[in-house]
C-alpha cells in the first residue's frame, strides 16, 4: 500500500494510476529525495562547510558518470519499440539534449578547481582517479542500459536518476554559487538539473512504465522497482555516503 509523504520534495512528479507505480513514487522515490536533502554531507554543502576540494572531487566523480549519458539515452532510444514514435522521439530529443551536459558539468568542475577537462577528454581509465563507489554506480547504470530488458533500463535511468536529481542538484548549485565561488555562467548544469526539463524527463520515464508494464506482470513491476530504487538510492544518498568516507 502506497503512502503519502507529509513533506513532498518530488511534487513535480506526475500522478500515476497503477498501485505499483504509486508505491514506487511515494515509498521509494520521495523518501530517497527526502533522505538526500537531510543528508549531513548535503547540509555541509548548503552551509559551505564541506571543503572545496572535496566538493570539486564529488562533482568530478559525478561528471565521470555523466560523460556516458548521451550514449545511455541514445541506447534506450534505439531499444524503444520501433513504432512507438512518441516515446522514441522523446528519447532521441533527450539524447540530443544530453550531448551538452558532460561539457557543462566539466565546466563547473574546472571552475571549482577540479579536473573537469581530464574527465571529459579521457581516456576514462587513465586520465581521472575515480572513486571506487562511482565506478560501481557507472557499471550498474551501464548494466541496466546495455544488458537488461529495455523497460528495466528505462526504470533505472529515466526514473531512478531523473526523478530524484531535480530535488537535490538545484540546491547544490545554489550552494556552489553562494559558498564555493562558482560563477553564474558556470552553473548551467545545476540550473538544468534542478529545473523543469529534468523534471519532465523523470515524468516521461514514469509514463513509459505506466504504458508498458501490464497490471498483472508482477515480475516486471518488481524488476523495475528494483532498478529504479537501486539507482535512485545510489544518486540520492550513496554519492553523499561516499563523500562522508573521504
Amino acid at each position: 500500500m502506497a503512502t503519502v509523504a507529509q513533506d513532498v520534495h518530488t511534487a513535480y512528479l506526475i500522478d500515476v494510476k497503477a498501485d505499483w507505480l504509486r508505491h514506487l513514487k511515494n515509498d521509494v522515490l520521495e523518501p530517497v529525495a527526502a533522505a538526500a536533502l537531510a543528508h549531513p554531507v548535503l547540509k555541509d554543502i548548503e552551509a559551505g562547510r564541506l571543503p572545496k576540494d572535496k566538493f570539486a572531487r564529488m562533482m568530478a566523480n559525478l561528471c565521470w558518470v555523466i560523460t556516458g549519458f548521451p550514449e545511455y539515452v541514445s541506447a534506450l532510444a534505439a531499444g524503444c519499440p520501433k513504432n512507438d514514435h512518441v516515446v522514441k522521439a522523446a528519447l532521441l530529443e533527450n539524447a540530443y539534449i544530453e550531448r551538452d551536459h558532460p561539457f557543462l558539468l566539466a565546466q563547473a568542475v574546472n571552475a571549482l578547481g577540479g579536473p573537469g577537462d581530464a574527465v571529459l577528454e579521457g581516456p576514462d581509465w587513465v586520465s581521472f582517479d575515480f572513486d571506487p563507489y562511482i565506478h560501481m554506480l557507472r557499471m550498474v547504470i551501464e548494466g541496466y542500459v546495455f544488458h537488461r530488458p529495455w523497460i528495466e533500463g528505462m526504470a533505472a535511468t529515466a526514473v531512478g536518476v531523473e526523478s530524484v536529481v531535480p530535488a537535490v542538484f538545484g540546491r547544490i548549485g545554489e550552494a556552489a554559487i553562494k559558498h564555493y565561488g562558482l560563477a553564474e555562467e558556470d552553473a548551467e548544469w545545476f540550473r538544468i538539473h534542478g529545473g523543469e526539463v529534468e523534471m519532465e524527463h523523470g515524468n516521461e520515464g514514469l509514463r513509459v512504465l505506466e504504458k508498458y508494464v501490464a497490471a498483472d506482470d508482477i515480475n516486471t513491476q518488481k524488476a523495475c522497482i528494483a532498478g529504479a530504487s537501486l539507482v535512485a538510492h545510489a544518486i540520492g544518498t550513496g554519492l553523499f555516503d561516499a563523500v562522508a568516507r573521504w
